[in-house]
């Protein structure tokens, strides 16, 4: 029982009241920023703390902080990713950006006096100008990127990449002028989220500027507890960082001078095997398990490092994976596993078809905004995830890339329609505990099912070889 408290004292430290009050002093303040500056020391993240440290000592000033700040950064790392080194492009695009966003502002702002039919449905609009922007690009000479005479429109192609990049944002913006929330902040304000350094993916971590301030911490004892919280993911992501590292070790390490304990592979190298060359079946089904163990603990690092980092910032945002792999449903691993992209599909295609169709036919109802998320909504934000090398290229992708993931998000949307299913008729029931054993059994049925899901989403993807290998597991060969 002593070393129960023990470990509960330190797993939860950022919940003392002790440790509050010394964080809020200047010895404590200081020996937190310390701390913080050696957890970050070797990401790229370590460039936040004097912004952190500066939105602390002036919080009236934190949206221009991090606005100009964070905002600053961002736009020199992707424009820097983009090969945009030319100073007086790199800042005609950053101010192109800029303005991007503030139309889109100006737009939300006087969202009211804007046609019905845009109004209805500001996420059609919204895509609407991007594809057009898209299908107006793929009218230009092939190699015009290259050509020093087409030098401005290769760089508004630039400006088209971070539109495609942060289109959700956008779309969280416009959702602000719906509800007419946005006349309560200025433009300084949105951008917080709409220039993120924090995150290297399109999916908004902490939503729109609505959730972001529900959840901002005023009060100085406040702040520190939201501040220590934030600190304790930084150590986790750091804890799983050597738990990747001892894997790697292993299971994993391909190295000559090192000789893993039990040879395993990664989902993407298993498929390229072949038949002849194919591992036992019980390395193959212990791959495909720790694989999935593995790439849901790479999710949670970087989750814990963007969403601590925000915390520092004073901002109590919900973790973006928090245990998936103690859940006992499908629909909770998923709930659990990438919160905030569930929450973009939930925000922009659950409910929009679930408040607009069958509203008399509640299975149908169900179903049909389960697909057009978990589906439909998953299947075309990964689409346009992959357009950047499209308008940076000019290349299609080809249809073999993206076959895979489309039966993944096809198998994934039912799965978890039938496992809301099964969760409302047990809603009314008494509540039965489950003993040790069967509560194992359902958190490894849903290892299983992810782990085997995998099977179509990897790198290097192609249906027919996945298909072929899936039904190999079972001895059947196509």
């Amino acid at each position: 029982m002593i070393l129960k408290d023990y470990y509960h004292k330190i797993t939860q430290f950022h919940e003392s009241t002790r440790l509050h009050e010394f964080s809020v002093s200047p010895a404590g303040n200081f020996s937190l920023w310390i701390i913080v500056s050696l957890v970050l020391y070797a990401t790229e993240y370590l460039f936040l703390v004097p912004l952190m440290i500066l939105t602390q000592r002036f919080p009236s000033h934190r949206a221009w902080i991090m606005a100009v700040g964070g905002g600053g950064l961002f736009l020199f790392k992707k424009l820097n990713q983009l090969n945009v080194v030319d100073p007086f492009w790199f800042m005609v695009d950053g101010v192109l950006i800029v303005g991007l966003l503030y139309s889109f502002f100006y737009i939300a702002k006087g969202f009211a006096k804007l046609p019905r039919m845009v109004r209805n449905h500001p996420q059609f609009f919204l895509h609407g100008l991007l594809w057009l922007w898209i299908l107006i690009v793929l009218l230009f000479p092939a190699n015009f990127r290259r050509d020093p005479s087409w030098e401005l429109a290769a760089n508004l192609t630039v400006c088209l990449v971070f539109f495609a990049f942060l289109i959700w944002r956008i779309g969280f913006l416009l959702y602000s002028g719906k509800r007419g929330t946005i006349k309560q902040n200025g433009f300084v304000d949105h951008l917080i989220y709409c220039l993120p350094y924090l995150g290297a993916s399109q999916v908004p971590y902490g939503k729109g500027l609505d959730y972001f301030y529900s959840k901002r911490a005023t009060e100085r004892l406040d702040l520190a507890k939201v501040q220590l919280s934030g600190l304790k993911l930084l150590v986790l992501a750091s804890l799983w960082e050597v738990a990747l590292d001892l894997l790697d070790w292993a299971f994993f390490s391909t190295a000559v001078d090192a000789q893993p304990l039990f040879r395993l592979h990664h989902i993407n190298e298993l498929i390229l095997i072949s038949t002849s060359q194919m591992p036992g079946a019980i390395t193959v089904w212990t791959s495909l398990i720790v694989d999935m163990v593995y790439e849901t603990t790479q999710l949670a690092i970087t989750g814990h490092l963007i969403i601590g980092c925000l915390r520092l910032f004073g901002f109590n945002l919900f973790r973006n994976t928090y245990k998936p792999l103690l859940s006992k449903t499908l629909i909770d691993f998923w709930n659990r596993y990438y919160f905030y992209f569930k929450e973009l599909l939930v925000d922009f295609f659950f409910f929009p078809v679930y408040l607009s169709f069958f509203k008399h036919h509640p299975k149908w109802r169900i179903f049909a905004a389960t697909m057009a998320s978990a589906f439909l909504g998953n299947f075309y934000y990964h689409l346009l995830q992959n357009f950047d090398q499209l308008i940076i290229t000019g290349k299609m992708p080809s249809f073999v890339k993206f076959s895979s993931y489309l039966f993944y998000c096809f198998v994934l949307g039912i799965a978890i329609f039938v496992s809301i299913l099964r969760e409302q008729s047990q809603r009314g029931k008494p509540a039965v505990t489950c003993s040790t054993l069967v509560t194992a059994r359902k958190i490894a049925g849903v290892w299983i099912f992810f782990a085997l899901l995998r099977i179509w989403d990897h790198t290097d993807s192609a249906f027919m070889l996945d298909t072929r290998f899936f039904f190999s597991l079972f001895g059947i060969q196509l």
